[in-house]
């Protein structure tokens, strides 16, 4: 059933008392909430908005049986950090940024031999370096980097040419 214009307070008095008049009740009592992502707790929230409601004379009082809606899958954003860099391009950010003898005293630091060998090739082996990789990720936070700290790199590296 379609719903007939409705824009102001007297245009939803008109058709009181009518499946419409209920309907569209129906629809501002579902307006009292908007969803709002929250990437930071990975999750969404529903957050009290009572504008809509307001602009039709009606207050969040008069729509005791409304509930919040039930909150979507919450699937994160796509990141714009690219997620792979060449192993050249990932040096050159390092030295850029003032911290690649950093790194190669967090490799030197390494007590067990069989760990700092990996370490040493994930450093200087691997064709491509690639912001998921446990090693990058522990280096970074041995060094004091943090999540943003080690995207902006990667985004920084990225833009190198060599």
């Amino acid at each position: 059933m379609a719903l007939p214009v409705i824009n102001t307070r007297a245009d939803l008095d008109q058709i009181q008392g009518t499946p419409e008049h209920t309907e569209f009740m129906s629809l501002l009592a579902g307006s009292l909430w908007r969803l709002q992502r929250d990437d930071d707790a990975g999750t969404w929230v529903a957050v009290e908005d009572d504008s809509i409601v307001n602009r039709f004379g009606f207050t969040r009082a008069d729509f005791p049986n409304a509930t919040p809606p039930t909150l979507p899958a919450y699937t994160p954003p796509m990141s714009d950090v690219p997620q792979t860099v060449s192993r050249a391009q990932g040096k050159a950010a390092l030295i850029q940024a003032g911290k690649w003898d950093a790194v190669t005293a967090f490799v030197d630091a390494i007590a067990d031999p069989e760990q700092k060998a990996l370490a040493d090739v994930a450093l200087n082996d691997t064709q491509d370096w690639r912001r998921d990789s446990p090693f990058l990720i522990q280096a970074a936070g041995a060094i004091g980097l943090s999540s943003n700290d080690l995207d902006d790199l990667f985004t920084a590296a990225a833009e190198i040419i060599l």
